[in-house]
């Protein structure tokens, strides 16, 4: 009589909300990716914020469904964390999941310290034994906070990391160096680099998009399209983007008075009346669209003419694989896994600017040298259709959702026992 077949590996996966961005993407992939004779896995998230976008209701309609924790968000809140931490831990002794996978610092921190609690009831009841999967995307080490609770944040990494994380996921080769190099966070061999992957069939026809998108904005064909992509948040530095607008106007006036300028993305009241009173007080006036959150990104990416990214910090934009995904041409600052998707320095085109394999850099905050890389694009559409092209082939060929999947099927699949 022959064995019954294994039972797939419980999976608990914990993000602190499902707000329009890349982390809540990438779950969302895996949830739908991952091969379920495999891994049986449950999504435990909390509340988006007011003020933020909700990628709830798309993934929703995707068939996607998750276990509200409805004291958990981006938020510190003392008593909430510790609801959360406690609901977190019922949730483990219901499951009894042989991984936990948090993703990012705000469920990482919480989902590890249940796993703490945890695990000596796991023991002595004889359940699986737990392992602890925490994936990066960006991190908290500089640009979010002060000082001080930066350096209580790292402390805080690298004591989860000792006692109780199995593998850390970084999403690129910088990143990767940040974590296990610069902030020391994890062991040798603990710290493991696992590139992101998105849907990429929204992109395969982008014509079609791009017609309907420009029509809808009334966009002539002898204007450019420049946009930027993602939530409104202080990390993301969007009075940068209008300030890149406001230097190419200077510094280029014939090219600047073809171009009108869009923001993709939604944040809080406060923030978005802010960047329209920068852009009113920058003389950009009705040049600047502010569209909030969309969800048809097989439209707005190939409507673009080119893409500005202008963070402090980043782990893997998703806003460049998707539009690198249609061979939009981009110039973006040189944080975080940024140069990792634009490809090794080629040449230094001066004013900060660096032509790469596939995108032109700049330093952060440097809005003159974002500006003339702009130029550069649009006056000169020959290589910004090669540069764009590069990056289509790079991001075609390495950063599928299925290889994503894939990835970390493996990397479980590393795992000594079922338990």
């Amino acid at each position: 009589m022959s064995a019954p077949p294994p039972q797939p590996r419980r999976v608990l996966r914990l993000i602190a909300r499902l707000n329009v961005g890349g982390p809540a993407r990438h779950v969302a992939w895996l949830m739908q990716e991952m091969d379920p004779g495999l891994y049986s896995q449950t999504l435990a998230a909390g509340r988006v914020q007011k003020g933020e976008d909700d990628l709830g209701p798309e993934l929703r309609a995707q068939g996607l469904t998750w276990r509200d924790l409805p004291r958990l968000g981006r938020s510190i809140s003392p008593i909430n964390d510790t609801l959360s931490l406690l609901a977190v831990l019922g949730l483990l002794v219901k499951l009894k999941p042989h991984i936990l996978a948090t993703e990012a610092s705000k469920a990482g921190l919480l989902g590890r310290s249940a796993a703490l609690l945890y695990r000596p009831l796991a023991a002595l009841a004889g359940w699986p034994r737990l392992r602890c999967v925490h994936t990066y995307h960006g991190h908290t080490f500089h640009s979010y906070f002060g000082p001080t609770k930066a350096r209580l944040f790292l402390a805080l990494e690298r004591s989860l990391a000792r006692w109780v994380t199995w593998r850390i996921v970084t999403i690129s080769p910088r990143q990767y160096r940040e974590i296990a190099q610069t902030y020391r966070v994890g062991r040798p061999g603990q710290v493991v680099e696992v590139p992101l992957g998105i849907d990429l069939e929204p992109f395969a026809e982008p014509q079609a998009g791009r017609r309907r998108f420009r029509a809808e904005l009334g966009v002539g064909d002898g204007e450019f399209l420049v946009g930027a992509v993602g939530r409104v948040a202080p990390v993301k530095n969007y009075g940068l983007f209008l300030q890149t607008a406001a230097a190419l106007g200077q510094d280029s006036p014939e090219l600047f008075a073809r171009c009108r300028f869009v923001l993709i993305g939604g944040g809080s009241q406060a923030q978005m009346e802010a960047l329209r009173a920068q852009a009113e007080n920058l003389g950009l006036g009705g040049r600047v669209s502010f569209l909030g959150s969309r969800s048809d990104r097989e439209a707005f990416f190939p409507g673009l003419d080119a893409l500005l990214l202008t963070s402090n910090n980043e782990g893997t934009p998703v806003a460049i694989l998707e539009g690198g995904a249609c061979g939009l041409p981009m110039v973006a600052t040189e944080v975080g896994g940024v140069p990792d998707l634009l490809g090794a320095a080629q040449e230094n085109l001066g004013g900060g600017m660096t032509r790469r394999q596939r995108g032109l850099g700049a330093p952060a905050g440097d809005a003159r040298a974002l500006a003339r890389g702009l130029a550069l694009l649009l006056n000169d559409r020959g290589e910004a259709a090669r540069l764009g092209e590069a990056l289509k082939r790079y991001v075609w060929q390495n950063h599928a959702k299925s290889r994503l999947a894939a990835d970390f099927e493996r990397l479980y699949g590393q795992m000594e026992s079922r338990g």
